[in-house]
Parts: C-alpha cells; structure tokens; sequence
C-alpha cells in the first residue's frame, strides 16, 4: 500500500489537472471546510521552513543541508498531492452502497443498509476508537454530518491504515442535498 499511495500522490499533483464535473450521485467536500486553504498554507510553510533551515544547515553541513531540504520538498510534494486528489474523489452514492473518500486520505465504503441514522452534527464530538473522523486533519476540519452505522465498518486511511468506527463524522458541502439523497435511498 505504501507505494500505491506515493504513485497516487504523484498522479494527483502532476499528472490529474482535469476538472471533476459531479454527477448527480457525487458530492464534494472541499470547498466549504476551509482543508484547502489549511493544506495551501502549511504548504506555504514548508517551502519557508526548507529554505531558511537549508541555509542555517548549510553553515553546518552542505550533505545534511541538501539531505534535509530534499525530504522537506518531497514533503510539500505530498501534501500539493494531498490537497489535488480532494477535488477529484468525491463521495459517491452508488446503487446500495455509500462511497465516503477523502482525498486519497481517507476512504470507507458503507453499505446503505448498514446505516442506522444519517444527521446533521456540528456539536464537538469525542473522537475514539467507535467514533472517527473520515478526514485527516481530525480537530482542524469541522464537521456537519454524523453517519450512525448497525454494525462496525472499516476505515481505510494512509498507507493502508485500517481503523474500526461504528460512527464516522465527516463534512459535505452540500450537506441537506446529501442527507436527503441517502435517506431516500435507504427507505
């Protein structure tokens, strides 16, 4: 999984330039949550932080420096990546079964038939190993929607990451359009 994920970092940030046109059974997450903005700025960061500490480095160690500075840039590369594949995976409701993605992140497939209660939820909400989050960034990224399941699902985040959730909170733009269209699907 490791490799799948670096060769997906690459695609999305240098190769996948072609604008996403939802379907009627997609839904994007990205652009109300402020994620895009937070990734662009440690991005921004990253790039500061690489040159200033190359250059401190440098007085130092030139091989420590280029050593350090290329991870740095390599770092940068996967959160551009990160950020890209946001627009370009959206949540999708499929005949009877919900795909939740999260960028190349984060990604569940629920059946429909497995969701017991579908609301909107702004409140705080503790985090633990029944109640996750589906993205990454956890208590940086508000949420709007709680998906209460039956029975216990899997997450599958970074590298192959798996982690168990019985509720997942996570965030849609167009949150009523999405509740409603889950709701009529499940009756």
């Amino acid at each position: 999984m490791p490799v799948v994920t670096e060769i997906a970092v690459f695609y999305y940030g240098f190769i996948c330039w072609k604008k996403t046109i939802l379907n009627e059974n997609e839904f994007s997450y990205h652009k109300d949550s402020g994620t895009i903005t937070l990734l662009i700025a440690i991005i921004f960061i990253v790039a500061i932080e690489t040159m200033v500490l190359h250059t401190l480095l440098a007085k130092w160690n030139h091989l420590a420096a280029w050593i350090l500075s290329f991870l740095s840039i390599y770092s940068g590369v996967q959160l551009f990546g990160f950020l890209k594949s946001m627009s370009k995976r959206p949540i999708s409701i499929e005949k009877d079964k919900l795909n939740l993605r999260y960028g190349i992140m984060s990604e569940t497939t629920i059946e429909l038939t497995n969701i017991d209660q579908i609301e909107t939820w702004t409140k705080d909400i503790k985090l633990d190993e029944n109640t996750r989050k589906l993205s990454f960034l956890g208590e940086l990224e508000s949420h709007n929607i709680i998906i209460r399941l039956k029975e216990e699902n899997t997450l599958l985040g970074l590298y192959g990451i798996r982690r168990k959730y019985k509720n997942l909170v996570l965030h849609v733009d167009t949150k009523e359009e999405f509740i409603n269209r889950i709701r009529t699907a499940t009756r």
